[in-house]
């Protein structure tokens, strides 16, 4: 792939990825030294962890007391004697509290009963900025402990740190503030507005293919679809390399997005609750229910990743040897299961990516040739082999790549920040504003809405309320560096211009099927609210007169701003304010000053 440069900075910088999984989570690193070619690093040791080298990743679990305090973390809280300690002292476990920060889907109500609660008075933010700061704390200790004169570097570099956070594609503004907010908890970094651009975002999608890219698996040619099957979603993604461009004398390698990215909630932990709902039936009877909690962590510690054919018996071994209950096939502490009812455990899981790999080929129009199988679920070699052979007619390749399950998203998010390889991406729904318009009585649909009209105090003039106006429509393209522009205007009496209250446009995504959404009341529940873009206006541009009321109102042209130059929304406000300047001459000249805010 393209060779990385030395860093042309001027100091020394630290970047971090953090991937906080459902089930396990990880973290990489790379010092940036001015005139050093960047080299990414796995965090491969973490406290009561039994093995240290490739597998680089902990349980995402977390215990509290009943004082509201962190008790155990990571691979601390699968220790037999904190288990013990836990039962005793009545600790409460947080795991898959990743799911609870997904956004709300009312056709996700399945997801709901699997996941379990979080624990009392804790939210999803609090329990994920603990395992943050916790995460943050293991980087830390292993780059001060792996590296030559570690305290000194990290003390040249702990002021200076850019933080990566990856998430399911699925997931949008709304969840990354969430994450956002929880590195702020964790005290990764401050409050201040400043501040916020250390933490940036990737998508799992994205930062798999990245990986998938510096390890070799990816040539130029045709596209690629990334399979990231995790615990809790399955996200794919579909690129394909645009043209190269001529970089001295290398190559530069690019890819872009053909498709909008699809997120399931259908990784491993279902497989895992299907086996519960079937093993709950099947005990009903036996005094062997009373272990249920335990014969469905066996299960899915051993025999969910074993399993590898449907047509011979898979066994979950859970107790001592004189445990017996013939009636539901259990025999020397091991029940006997027919691998015919353990491939059903898988299907759901299996059938929704087989369903999307099928779509995501169809919406590139037959482009894609590779399918690479990554996360912690694509260990499994029943999953591999199952997709292997459904995929063989449709000419499709699937692999996996090497420690494709360890630190393939960490790492991935590190080069991201660094080598920048997807130059566009596909808009994932609509976005825009909601606007008033005047009343036309020759619209049929304004006429339909002539109820809704209210009469503005402003310029006395009939309006309707509730209409989308369209910013950027749904699977546009869009490049790194484009911006999608869109002009309005709104009125204000003198009063109001002194009050110097300012004006919060608010802007939507639409998620919903219409082709081109235009009313708000039409498909209210798809309209997302994502952000507030605040328009504070020094003076008004024009100055107008109503010589029918003889009022005198203030129109000011403003215009709205969305980019997408990674993957995380961001929207400004544009306009032109009227400026008095006063020269030595006392002549007074008017100018107009071309205003953008931060947002």
């Amino acid at each position: 792939m393209n060779p990385r440069k030395p860093y042309d900075g001027t100091r020394r910088n630290l970047l971090i990825a953090m991937d906080v999984g459902t089930t396990y989570s990880g973290a990489s690193y790379c010092l940036l030294d001015p005139g050093v070619v960047p080299e990414i690093q796995t965090v491969t040791r973490f406290p009561a962890r039994e093995h240290v080298g490739g597998d680089a990743k902990i349980p995402s679990i977390i215990y509290y007391g009943q004082d509201g305090s962190v008790k155990a973390v990571g691979a601390e809280a699968t220790q037999e004697g904190i288990l013990e300690k836990a039962e005793d002292e009545d600790w409460v476990p947080s795991k898959w509290f990743k799911l609870h920060l997904r956004p709300n889907d009312k056709d996700e109500d399945t997801v709901d009963q699997a996941i379990p609660p979080l624990p009392p008075n804790k939210s999803a933010v609090i329990v994920f900025s603990d395992f943050l700061r916790y995460l943050f704390q293991c980087t830390k200790d292993f780059i001060i402990q792996s590296t030559p004169y570690g305290v000194s570097v990290w003390e040249s570099v702990e002021d200076n740190i850019q933080f990566m956070l990856s998430h399911p594609n699925g997931w949008e503004g709304a969840q990354q503030s969430q994450m956002r907010r929880a590195a702020i908890l964790a005290g990764l970094i401050t409050g201040s507005k400043e501040d916020h651009g250390r933490v940036q975002f990737v998508t799992e999608g994205e930062a798999s293919l990245h990986y998938c890219l510096n390890n070799g698996c990816v040539t130029p040619g045709r596209g690629v679809v990334i399979v990231d099957a995790g615990g809790g979603t399955v996200d794919l993604s579909s690129y394909e390399p645009e043209d190269s461009k001529s970089d001295t004398e290398n190559k530069i390698i690019s890819f872009k997005e053909m498709t909008r990215p699809q997120c399931y909630f259908t990784g491993s932990i279902f497989v895992k609750d299907k086996a519960r709902q079937y093993l709950q039936n099947k005990l009903t009877d036996s005094h062997f229910l009373d272990d249920i909690d335990h014969i469905c962590e066996c299960f899915d510690k051993t025999t969910k990743v074993t399993f590898k054919n449907a047509n011979e018996p898979a066994f979950i071994k859970f107790g001592r040897t004189k445990d017996k209950d013939l009636d539901v096939g259990i025999k020397s502490g091991q029940m006997r299961l027919s691998g015919k009812d353990v491939a059903k455990f898988f299907e759901p899981s299996i059938q929704s990516i087989m369903n999307a790999i099928i779509s995501q080929q169809k919406s590139c129009a037959n482009k894609v040739d590779v399918v690479f199988l990554v996360g912690g679920f694509a260990a499994n070699d029943y999953l591999f082999k199952t997709l292997t052979e459904f995929l063989k007619p449709t000419g499709l390749n699937l692999c996996r790549p090497q420690n494709y399950s360890n630190k393939a998203v960490a790492d991935g998010a590190l080069s991201f920040y660094l080598d920048h390889f997807v130059t566009s991406r596909i808009a994932r729904w609509c976005y825009g504003t909601m606007v008033d318009v005047p009343f036309d009585a020759s619209d049929p649909e304004h006429v339909l809405r002539k109820h809704t009209c209210v009469i503005k105090s402003t310029t006395d003039r009939r309006m309707i309320p509730g209409l989308f106006d369209t910013i950027l429509l749904k699977n546009t393209s869009v490049a790194e560096t484009t911006e999608f522009r869109r002009a309005y205007l709104y009125y204000q009496t003198e009063s109001q211009i002194w009050k110097r209250s300012p004006r919060i446009v608010k802007i939507y995504c639409y998620r919903g099927t219409q082709q081109t959404p235009k009313w708000f009341n039409e498909d209210f529940d798809n309209y997302i609210a994502l952000c507030d873009v605040e328009i504070d206006v020094q003076v008004p541009a024009q100055v107008n007169r109503n010589f029918l009321t003889g009022k005198t109102y203030y129109k000011l042209e403003f215009s709205v701003i969305l980019s997408f130059g990674l993957t995380e929304l961001k929207a400004q406000a544009a306009w032109i304010e009227r400026v008095c300047l006063r020269l030595k001459s006392h002549k007074k000249i008017i100018v107009d000053v071309y205003v953008i805010p931060e947002f």
